[in-house]
């Protein structure tokens, strides 16, 4: 048993002067990156500009001299500019939507063309459609555009 106790011996004395003899480790400082707090510029938006929404009818806007009729249709008296080709003509007038309305309806009845529908629009504008003994159709458009109305007159 001798053997045994002086081997545990050993063994222990081994371990206890390993931990001792091993080195200690020492802390050593190292540098590092400590970040700055800086002010960051915000970009400031700039202002875009905003498209104008272009007014459809003042491309419509005639600029000649008007007529007193259009292929046996009358215009009415105050017509400020007019334009027309073979299909339609349309002219402007200081006249209000249901002014240029009533004088077509009544106009109109005296040469022979009955109204078949008319219908308005949510800016305000109407449009006439008339046929005639000879089976021809034609739409009158009204649009108000500021103190002025557009009269559109298309025959088939």
């Amino acid at each position: 048993m001798n053997k045994v106790v002086a081997s545990f011996m050993f063994i222990t004395f081994l371990i206890s002067a390993c931990s001792v003899l091993a080195p200690v480790p020492t802390i050593t400082p190292t540098q590092t990156a400590t970040l700055i707090a800086t002010d960051t510029p915000t970009p400031i938006p700039t202002a875009q500009p905003q498209a104008e929404t272009p007014d459809p009818i003042s491309a419509l806007l005639p600029s000649g001299s008007p007529e007193k009729e259009w292929k046996g249709i009358p215009i009415m008296l105050g017509a400020i500019n007019g334009d027309g080709d073979n299909e339609g003509y349309r002219y402007t007038i200081n006249a209000t939507v249901e002014e240029v309305q009533a004088y077509y309806e009544k106009e109109l009845g005296k040469v022979g063309w009955g109204l078949m529908a008319a219908g308005s629009g949510a800016t305000d504008s109407v449009m006439l459609i008339f046929n005639n003994a000879a089976s021809a159709v034609m739409s009158i458009s009204i649009f108000p555009h500021g103190d002025l109305t557009l009269v559109m007159v298309v025959t088939e």
